[in-house]
């Protein structure tokens, strides 16, 4: 008989829409480089994470310029997602996000640089995780005794789901008295 998946009892769970609306307030990202006398000035548009179940990455259009040449690069970057569970936090953090620029001349692709545009999106997202806020309850009984309940969490489970990151726990209450 196969085994029984832990109770959830409760979950905290972050939208990729929350994340991508963090980036659109960041507004628009660009710089300028210089190689081979080539001037060039590159913007970020469309960056963006995109929650997959088991994985999360980095997504973005850079949109280069180099004068007469004018082009659209891909950028793919690592996401890491993990929960602490001794500081209770949720942490999203954009890890690498290269983006190779090249111009098209004369049918060929001519490579100028790169950069890694994860840096602008790097800030870690902290976020409280499902441990309850009390750690023990008084309750009063009838006869006028206190009784103690301490509170706990077990069987924390983060998971990349679809649009979304979770974090389940299941609450242990025990009676300390």
């Amino acid at each position: 008989m196969g085994e029984t998946a832990p109770p959830r009892h409760a979950t905290v769970v972050l939208h990729e829409s929350m994340i991508n609306n963090f980036f659109k307030a960041i507004g628009p990202v660009s710089g300028k480089g210089e190689k081979n006398s080539i001037k060039y000035t590159w913007v970020v548009e469309e960056a963006r994470v995109n929650i997959e179940p088991g994985s999360a990455t980095f997504d973005a259009r850079v949109k280069l310029d180099a004068g007469l040449y004018k082009t659209v690069e891909n950028a793919k970057g690592k996401v890491s997602i993990e929960y602490v569970k001794d500081t209770n936090r949720m942490r999203v953090r954009v890890e690498e996000a290269i983006v190779k620029l090249s111009i098209k001349l004369l049918g060929k692709h001519i490579p100028i640089g790169s950069i890694d545009i994860a840096r602008y999106y790097r800030p870690t997202f902290e976020f409280a995780g499902p441990q309850p806020i009390q750690k023990e309850v008084e309750v009063e009984l009838p006869d006028g005794t206190k009784k103690k309940i301490q509170i706990t969490t077990k069987n924390e489970t983060l998971a990349l789901e679809k649009d979304q990151v979770s974090v389940y726990s299941e609450l242990v209450f025990t009676p300390m008295n």
